[in-house]
């Protein structure tokens, strides 16, 4: 079946995960101004019930936070059908013990390492949102950007 979904950008909902309320803010208003429009949640366990209800297309996560971490996140996305295809940035701070940072990427789909510029969160953004229509164009749907 070829089912047709058609929006614009500026319907884009951008799932951010962290425990840092100065960070949902700081994003949110930056975030204000262009094609995305921001849900937050302060858990994994939060999270999860926001992606059942609001089915956010594109999911920012950060690496640490108390309790389950960004990582545990993604691994309960990546293992359900509904949200396997989700594009996933997570932004992490995480250092090796030699002061190396940590590669993390083959956790997420799209990796940010603290401190970053406002240039990498458009730039992620931008290519999960390719991300999403690459895969919606194998999956038959269609999406107009």
């Amino acid at each position: 079946m070829n089912e047709t979904s058609q929006f614009t950008a500026s319907t884009l909902k951008v799932l951010l995960v962290d425990d840092d309320e100065f960070i949902h803010e700081t994003l949110k208003l930056f975030l204000a101004d262009t094609q995305y429009s921001v849900i937050s949640a302060m858990s994994v366990k939060e999270a999860m019930a926001l992606m059942e209800t609001l089915n956010p297309d594109i999911v920012i996560t950060d690496a640490m936070m108390p309790g389950e971490s960004g990582f545990c996140l993604i691994e309960k996305l990546k293992s359900r059908p509904d949200t396997a295809n989700v594009p996933v940035i997570l932004w992490t701070i995480l250092e090796e013990m030699n002061g190396g940072i940590m590669d993390c990427s083959h956790k997420a789909d799209i990796s940010i390492y603290k401190p970053f510029y406002s240039s990498d969160i458009v730039s992620s953004l931008e290519r999960a949102k390719q991300m999403i229509f690459s895969t919606n164009a194998r999956d038959g749907v269609t999406i107009q950007f």
